[in-house]
């Protein structure tokens, strides 16, 4: 039968591949080609000759190549490549038709808390749940991608109007918080949404998910478990992140960190008892960048990390330094900040423990603050690195007290030594009745649990008496000292007359007059200083 069609469709000579199905209902594929014998003494032609061989396996393999290439592996669904062919295909298509094209970039939220929590096989198993319901919840003729780790994308085509694409983002959002049965376990989690759409068939693919991408970033700054839609509010902000961004880059380059010093005292005795590492990044165009420029680019891009490590090594060094020397050898702990990125690397316990060590410093010399912020992006790794931390001496405080949402928890849940009540209670505590009646159960709160407490910001006497009246441990301002170069600060320590005085503060220092640090002059009138870097 194959044959007969083959010799009925006179192609002599011309191989053809073609799939056939068999009596059982399986398919075969078939390679087939026509040879004509002819007479050698008339010429004419005797017969037709089929010549036909199974390719199946052959073609399977082609096929799968052709699958690999365009599908992802994990989840089954369309891959970059296949994605931007498609993509490209839409947006030609609104020439003959005009429509609407949409895009929804998705991003799971807190994804790599999974993975680093219950592993990556675990994760794996969300990716793939995650795709099923994503392509349970598009339309035939759309068309869903995995876009790389946690990303995936839906790109919507036949749209009337932008409302229907911000519909479909919102169900994919309320859909996603059902929790995932993976196993055994119930995994709740989120997704957030950049949306971008388009009507011109002229829009560079490349730039429809470049717009999707920045609303991506704006759903996650605005909370997250949202979608945001592109607009030109986001394009401004986008080409402010990229400006931030280059100046990072440059600085590190060219050497503008630096590390300044601000002395965490002991209220009762004004002694210094911590010394607080904090960041300095001057442009050679703006000056001092403030960590409200800086700080979210440099953690989205991953500059923070490498930027915290220099500050650490750099701070060790100097302790170091300052503790070989007899007239600073009293010089009391170092104290810095780290991210959530950082303390969910497995490693991070480890490898402070060796810059510790190689710059002659123990645990015990060393205290680590997280803000609350910090804490709620916390995994399982996170905490061990906390308690790790804590094993070896080192002592760990919560920074920014009463600026969240569940600090009470934070406190019965986190290996803590200590609390920095925010400033933003401290500066109203002396002219504010709520916050300083704040402040005095904050305290007593935090001494029934055994946790030493420290204000941040102290910027005035009144603010200082009040502070000591409520029993406050330990407090950083500048009403002690402004943050200052490692050069400065040593000097300043030094000319300090007695161990009970601090950088020539008196505790019997009349109430209005000013503040004298070395060669600078507070007033009680000052301005507050910049906030901690990070």
């Amino acid at each position: 039968r194959i044959a007969q069609t083959r010799i009925n469709s006179g192609t002599d000579g011309e191989t053809t591949s073609l799939r056939y199905r068999r009596k059982d209902g399986t398919y075969a594929w078939i390679e087939s080609k026509n040879q004509p014998v002819f007479d050698p003494a008339t010429g004419a032609l005797q017969e037709t000759q089929v010549l036909m061989r199974d390719v199946g396996e052959r073609r399977e393999a082609e096929m799968a190549m052709e699958r690999q290439a365009l599908t992802d592996a994990l989840t089954g669904l369309a891959n970059r490549v296949l994605l931007s062919d498609r993509l490209n295909q839409a947006l030609k298509r609104l020439k003959r038709n005009p429509g609407l094209v949409g895009v929804l970039m998705l991003d799971l939220d807190h994804f790599k808390v999974i993975n680093d929590t219950l592993g990556h096989q675990v994760g794996d198993e969300v990716l793939v749940a995650t795709a099923r319901r994503l392509q349970r919840l598009a339309r035939p003729d759309d068309t869903v991608a995995r876009f790389g780790g946690d990303e995936f994308v839906v790109l919507v085509q036949g749209l009337h109007n932008a409302a229907d694409l911000a519909a479909l983002a919102d169900r994919i959002v309320t859909a996603l918080r059902e929790p995932c049965r993976v196993g055994k376990e119930h995994i709740e989690i989120t997704v957030s949404i950049g949306v971008a759409i388009t009507s011109l068939p002229d829009q560079l693919s490349a730039d429809l998910l470049r717009e999707a991408d920045l609303a991506l970033y704006k759903a996650k700054d605005r909370g997250r478990d949202r979608h945001e839609i592109y607009g030109e509010a986001l394009q401004a902000r986008a080409i402010r992140r990229l400006e931030t961004e280059r100046l990072l880059r440059r600085a590190i380059a060219s050497r503008r960190l630096a590390v300044e010093y601000q002395p965490i005292v002991h209220l009762a005795s004004e002694a210094v008892v911590e010394v607080e590492a904090l960041l300095r990044i001057d442009d050679v165009e703006l000056g001092r960048l403030t960590p409200e420029h800086y700080l979210a680019v440099a953690e989205e891009t991953g500059l923070l990390v490498k930027i915290d490590e220099w500050v650490r090594v750099t701070a060790f060094t100097q302790l170091a330094a300052w503790r070989a020397d007899r007239s600073l050898r009293d010089v009391g702990r170092l104290a810095v900040n780290v991210t959530a990125r950082e303390l969910a690397a497995a490693d991070f316990a480890p490898r402070i423990a060796a810059q510790l060590h190689e710059a002659g410093l123990r645990g015990g010399d060393l205290a680590v603050e997280v803000t609350e912020q910090v804490l709620l992006q916390t995994s399982n790794s996170a905490i061990n690195s906390l308690v790790e931390l804590r094993h070896a001496g080192v002592r760990i405080g919560l920074d920014d007290f009463g600026t969240g949402f569940s600090a009470l928890s934070y406190l019965q849940t986190f290996p803590l030594d200590f609390l920095k009540i925010d400033r933003s209670f401290v500066e109203r505590v002396a002219i504010d009745a709520r916050s300083a009646a704040i402040i005095a159960a904050t305290i007593s709160l935090a001494h029934a649990l055994d946790l030493e407490v420290v204000a941040e910001g102290i910027e005035t006497q009144e603010q200082l008496t009040k502070l000591r009246s409520f029993g406050c441990d330990r407090g950083q301002g500048f009403v002690f000292s402004s943050p200052r170069s490692a050069e400065a600060f040593a000097e300043v320590i030094r000319k300090r007359p007695v161990r009970a005085s601090l950088l020539g503060v008196k505790s019997t220092m009349p109430e209005r007059q000013p503040v004298v640090l070395g060669e600078r002059r507070i007033t009680r009138a000052s301005k507050p200083g910049t906030r901690r870097w990070h």
